[in-house]
C-alpha cells in the first residue's frame, strides 16, 4: 500500500539556505519569489499557531497566550520608511495579494508605480535574506527611480540587517551629495602610470563650498568630464536653448543650470576655487549673460574672464531671438495669411517700438552698473581691530573707517556724473533704435523685448523660443555661442 504524499507542507523562508547564484536570477523571478516567501511566512505562522493550540489541547490545557508577534513588522516598517504615508496592512494568502493603505483606502501593491514596486521588492528581498557582517554591493541603485525614492532606498537598506557595509556604484548627484557624511570615493581616469584613481571626496573640501555658492552640489562631478555651468534667470529654459543651438556639435560638454543673479555673485570665488582647476579629472566652465556686468560691475567680470569663464557678447541670451525674418518664418506655420505676424516688415516695426520703450530701462541698468563699478562695496572693517581692548576703542576705529567710506562714496556718487552718463547712454541707445543700428539688438535687454513681443503675439515665451529654434540656422543666428564653445573645446 502506497503512502499518500501531502503537497502542502510549508517551510520557513527565513531559515532557508540561499544559493550562491541567487543574484543571477532575473528580477521578475525574484519578485515572485519575494511574494511567495511572504505568503509562506504568513501561512507558516498560522500553521505553527494551530499546531501549538492542538498540542496544548492534548495536554489538557484550555487556553494559550495570544501575545503573537507580528511576523510582518520588519516589512511594515520598511514599507513605511520607503513610501510613507502609505502603510502595508495585509498579506492575504487566499487572494494571493499584498495590500497597502493610503488615505483610508485599501489597494493591492500592483497599483504602486513601477519605481515604488521595485524598491519595495529590493528591500523585502534584502530583509528576507537577513544579511549580517556582509559587504553588499549595489550597482546604480538610482536607475528608473525618483531621486528622493533612491535616497530613501539607501537609508532603508542601511537600517536593515546588522553590521553590514554597503558599496554603491552611482552616477547620481543626489546620492553622492547625500552620502558625504559617509565615505564618497571618486574614481577618475589615471593621470600617470602610478597615479591613484580613487580620490576621497569630503564635505569640507573648498570645491564643495564653491559649488554650493553656485547653487550646485559636489554630486555634479558624476555628470561628465566637461561641465558648463550656465548662469541665467531662466536657467532650465536656457539649458534647452543651448542644447538646441549646439545640438550634437559638442557632445563632450554637459550643460548644468546654475541659477541667476545670486549665482553670478559667486563667480569670482568660483573661478579661483574650481573653474581655474581640473577637479578629479573634471573640467568646469562658466557661461553667463552679459548683464553680469550690471550685477557685479564690468571690471569684476573682465577680471574673472578667461578661457573657461566668459559672458555672452549680447546682453541676454534672448537677444539672439530678435530676427524679424525668422519670426515671420515661424508664424507662417500657425497664422493666417492676413496676420501681421507673417510679415517681416511689420514684425520689425513692433520690435523697434518695443526697443524704444526699453531704452530708459536699459540706460538705468547701465548707469547703475557704471556707478557700482566706480563706488564699489562699502566696508567698515578697520585695521587693527584685533588690538582693540574695549567697545569704545573698537567703535573709534570703525567710526574712523566709516568716515573714510562716506567721503569715498559721496565723491563717487556725483550727480553731474550720473546726469552725463544718463544723457550720453540715452542718446546712444535711442539713436541705435532710430537708425536700426545692430547695436540695439546687442545692448538692450533682450529678455524684456522678447517677453513684450510674445505678449503682443499672444504666445508663451517658451513656445516662441521653440518655434524660433526650429526655424533658425544656428551657424548664422547663434554663431557667437558656437564660437564660445569652440573656444572652450580648444582649452587644454
Amino acid at each position: 500500500m502506497a503512502s499518500y504524499v501531502f503537497g502542502w507542507d510549508i517551510g520557513d523562508p527565513l531559515s532557508e539556505e540561499v544559493n550562491w547564484d541567487l543574484a543571477f536570477v532575473p528580477l521578475s523571478s525574484r519578485h515572485d519569489d519575494v511574494r511567495h516567501s511572504l505568503f509562506r511566512m504568513v501561512e507558516g505562522q498560522k500553521r505553527q499557531i494551530a499546531e501549538e493550540a492542538l498540542a496544548r489541547q492534548r495536554a489538557g490545557e484550555t487556553s494559550m497566550p495570544l501575545e503573537i508577534p507580528d511576523i510582518l513588522q520588519p516589512f511594515k516598517e520598511a514599507f513605511w520608511h520607503l513610501l510613507a504615508p502609505k502603510k502595508l496592512i495585509e498579506v492575504n494568502t487566499r487572494d494571493q495579494q499584498i495590500y497597502f493603505e493610503t488615505e483610508g483606502k485599501k489597494f493591492p501593491t500592483e497599483s504602486l508605480s513601477s519605481g515604488e514596486r521595485e524598491v519595495v521588492n529590493i528591500v523585502f528581498d534584502f530583509i528576507l535574506r537577513g544579511p549580517e557582517d556582509c559587504v553588499i554591493v549595489f550597482d546604480e541603485p538610482e536607475l528608473h527611480l525618483h531621486p528622493e525614492l533612491s535616497y530613501k532606498l539607501l537609508q532603508t537598506l542601511a537600517s536593515a540587517g546588522k553590521r553590514n557595509q554597503f558599496l554603491f556604484s552611482t552616477h547620481s548627484p543626489e546620492i553622492i551629495s547625500a552620502s558625504l557624511e559617509n565615505t564618497v570615493v571618486f574614481v577618475r581616469q589615471p593621470q600617470t602610470d602610478i597615479d591613484n584613481q580613487a580620490l576621497i571626496v569630503k564635505r569640507d573640501d573648498q570645491t564643495h563650498h564653491a559649488l554650493q555658492a553656485l547653487g550646485q552640489s559636489i554630486g555634479i562631478i558624476s555628470l561628465g568630464k566637461k561641465l558648463v555651468l550656465i548662469e541665467g534667470e531662466e536657467a532650465s529654459l536656457d539649458k534647452l536653448t543651448y542644447s538646441a543651438v549646439l545640438k550634437n556639435r559638442f557632445p563632450e560638454f554637459v550643460l548644468v543650470p546654475a541659477g541667476g543673479k545670486d549665482s553670478i555673485r559667486s563667480f569670482a570665488d568660483a573661478y579661483s576655487n574650481i573653474v581655474s582647476k581640473t577637479i578629479w579629472g573634471v573640467r568646469f566652465y562658466l557661461l553667463c549673460d552679459r548683464d553680469a556686468a550690471n550685477i557685479l560691475g564690468s571690471n569684476a567680470v573682465t577680471k574673472s574672464e578667461s578661457d573657461r569663464i566668459t559672458v555672452l557678447p549680447r546682453y541676454h541670451l534672448e537677444n539672439y531671438f530678435l530676427d524679424e525674418r525668422i519670426f515671420a518664418s515661424c508664424f507662417e506655420q500657425i497664422e493666417p495669411a492676413s496676420s501681421w505676424l507673417r510679415n517681416a516688415t511689420e514684425i520689425k516695426k513692433r520690435l523697434l517700438k518695443i526697443a524704444t520703450e526699453a531704452v530708459p530701462y536699459a540706460v538705468a541698468l547701465n548707469v547703475t552698473a557704471a556707478m557700482r563699478a566706480k563706488v564699489g562695496n562699502v566696508s567698515v572693517m578697520p585695521r587693527g581691530a584685533v588690538e582693540a581692548k574695549s567697545p569704545a576703542a573698537l567703535c573709534q576705529l570703525m567710526e574712523a573707517k566709516l568716515d573714510n567710506e562716506m567721503s569715498r562714496v559721496q565723491a563717487g556718487l556725483d550727480k553731474k556724473l550720473v546726469s552725463d552718463l544718463v544723457t550720453s547712454e540715452f542718446e546712444r541707445l535711442s539713436k541705435a533704435v532710430e537708425t536700426d543700428d545692430p547695436i540695439w539688438r546687442s545692448d538692450l535687454p533682450g529678455r524684456f523685448i522678447l517677453n513684450k513681443f510674445a505678449s503682443e503675439a499672444d504666445i508663451s515665451v517658451g513656445r516662441l523660443k521653440q518655434l524660433y529654434l526650429s526655424n533658425a540656422r544656428p551657424e548664422e543666428a547663434f554663431q557667437d555661442i558656437i564660437a564660445i564653445f569652440e573656444r572652450f573645446r580648444s582649452v587644454s
